[in-house]
């Protein structure tokens, strides 16, 4: 539904854009034939590209050279929760800060061009999450915190439309960046941890109008089944989402990662069903919002271990495949054209489930909790894999995958209150600990090949990884850690090439570009980012301390041959 003029003037939402140096005088409207086969010197989706490899094909940059690597230029950002990825298309950045900040900046100098300042009331939380943005047209993508879809004009950051998805009165929100496929922009929104009749939704909104075309909630109805053990709709809670889809051209679908349901453990929920559509992948598509299949990966979730994140598209052994790993640290195989488990490699380091063949089998003994009864698991809730997207790269056919080894000595579920309005986690109590297997070393980059599953080599760190890794065409792999260390690694054999220290932890996804013939890397450095990014070090890794702010985006490059 649109904004009426009506909500604006009770001031839901005061919408501002601040005049700026400059403005895009030169814009080109990006085509749908431009955002499917992008120039590499741009970066024009979260993850880069609809295949969701976090992949650059540019080469300047290499094993020989990457020793020279310099900073050029930084920017300050908003405070608040940092987990953000620019994106860049033809010299223009476009960042969105936390808070409801969004700007353009000269992607070779850092100059600001024009930003759009969004203004929230009580139920959004100061500072809130954004993971980034779309561009598509004339338009840059705002997935905003209030529940709000915003269309910016790209020349000048001024609203061209904006179009209410979800209620934020009663909690909901966006985190994760939209993604434009077929004239459509796409994203899921979250905020469902209490019971409530509406429910967490994927939206398909017209690119051009703001037209809400089609929404797809993530909880099974109860007319279509009952995955939930007999549970009314009301009391049907979680489904949130907080992971970018993936669009798969060839098959004209959008895959998109569906989390936990809430509360967390069966026993909590009082049965155990399958929970429908929860921890799982959809596959929609986006012209009509229809579900063309879906693959759910531990039904009946009881441990809040999500294994739905980014969904890569990659070729394997001649057949297309979708590639995902989540908490549990298996990197699962299907077929994207009907969902068809294919293969599933596990790192061996979890506690929790048993696999057959490509698929999940069961829970191992003990590992489906009682209320008020602690249980030990590996990994803990916060995973050994969250937000921090992992990267593919062709030349090696490995996935580089930031790892937090962790465990809970003593996780603790409780009974919830069964009404409208009660619901939440379930969570009583938790001891986070060292992983057995790395007592001294909580961060981790594995290199893990998609072919055999096998892992080609990994680098431990004290402190927990924090970034997206990014791989490009020229050899070198990038990433950072919480303890404010970002690396460069050689892609086949893991060697560090280059090491640096930032004033702040690398936190967010790093990005690649090109601008003049010259290759940049974008680090988004701060703080936040909830139990996933700060818990785990502050509680087992006191002695490593960071600023307690200092949210920015730091770029690096070459010397200048010019």
């Amino acid at each position: 539904m649109q904004r009426s003029l009506l909500a604006q003037a009770l001031g839901l939402a005061a919408l501002l854009a601040l005049p700026a140096s400059a403005q895009i005088a030169d814009y080109t409207p990006l085509d749908e034939q431009t955002l499917r086969n992008p120039s590499p010197g741009d970066w024009l989706q979260w993850r880069n590209t609809d295949n969701g490899w976090g992949y650059s094909a540019l080469d300047q940059i290499t094993p020989d050279n990457v020793g020279a690597l310099r900073m050029v230029w930084g920017w300050a950002m908003e405070p608040g929760q940092q987990e953000t990825g620019p994106l860049i298309y033809n010299g223009t950045m476009f960042l969105a800060n936390p808070g409801g900040l969004i700007q353009a900046l000269n992607a070779e100098t850092g100059d600001l061009l024009w930003e759009y300042k969004r203004e929230f009331g009580d139920t959004v939380r100061p500072g809130a999450i954004t993971r980034g943005l779309a561009v598509f047209g004339d338009h840059i993508y705002y997935a905003a915190p209030d529940a709000v879809m915003v269309a910016l004009d790209a020349r000048t950051g001024q609203i061209a439309w904006e179009t209410v998805v979800a209620d934020t009165q009663v909690g909901h929100y966006f985190t994760a960046a939209p993604i434009v496929a077929e004239g459509m922009v796409v994203a899921g929104y979250q905020g469902c941890n209490r019971f409530r009749e509406d429910k967490c939704a994927i939206v398909g909104i017209d690119a051009a109008s703001g037209e809400e075309m089609w929404r797809v909630d993530t909880i099974e109805p109860e007319s279509e089944g009952d995955s939930w053990g007999g549970t009314p709709h009301l009391l049907r809670g979680g489904g949130d989402i907080w992971t970018s889809g993936t669009y798969d051209a060839e098959n004209g679908l959008v895959l998109i990662g569906v989390s936990q349901a809430k509360p967390w453990a069966r026993a909590s929920r009082g049965h155990d069903g399958a929970t429908l559509y929860t921890n799982a992948v959809l596959a929609i598509e986006p012209a009509t919002g229809e579900v063309a299949w879906y693959r759910q990966y531990i039904p009946g979730d009881s441990n809040d271990m999500d294994e739905a994140f980014e969904h890569m598209l990659i070729e394997i052994e001649g057949s297309d495949r979708y590639v995902n790993m989540g908490k549990l640290g298996i990197l699962w195989q299907g077929d994207p054209a009907d969902g068809a488990a294919t293969a599933a490699y596990d790192l061996g380091w979890q506690n929790q489930i048993d696999l057959q063949g490509a698929a999940f089998a069961d829970y191992r003994d003990g590992m489906v909790p009682d209320v008020n009864v602690p249980i030990a698991m590996c990994p803990s809730t916060a995973g050994f894999r969250s937000w921090r997207a992992m990267a593919f790269s062709p030349e090696t056919r490995a996935v580089y995958v930031p790892i937090s080894m962790n465990c809970d000595a003593a996780m603790i579920y409780r009974e919830v209150e069964m009404v409208e309005g009660g619901g939440g986690n379930g969570q009583a109590g938790s001891t986070r600990t060292m992983h057995p297997d790395s007592p001294e070393n909580m961060g981790r980059f594995v290199a893990m090949n998609v072919d055999t599953g096998d892992v080609l080599w990994q680098h431990d760190m004290r402190a927990p990884a924090n970034t997206s890794t990014l791989t490009t065409a020229g050899g070198v792999m990038f990433a950072g850690d919480w303890d404010r260390n970002l690396y460069a690694f050689d892609q086949a054999t893991g060697e560090v090439l280059w090491q640096t220290r930032l004033p702040q932890a690398a936190q967010g996804y790093l990005a690649a570009y090109a601008v003049n013939g010259r290759q940049y890397i974008a680090v988004p450095i701060g703080v936040g980012g909830a139990s996933w990014s700060t818990s785990l070090p502050i509680t087992l890794l006191p002695e490593i301390r960071r600023p307690s702010t200092g949210n920015g985006l730091l770029v690096f490059a070459l010397p200048d041959v010019n």
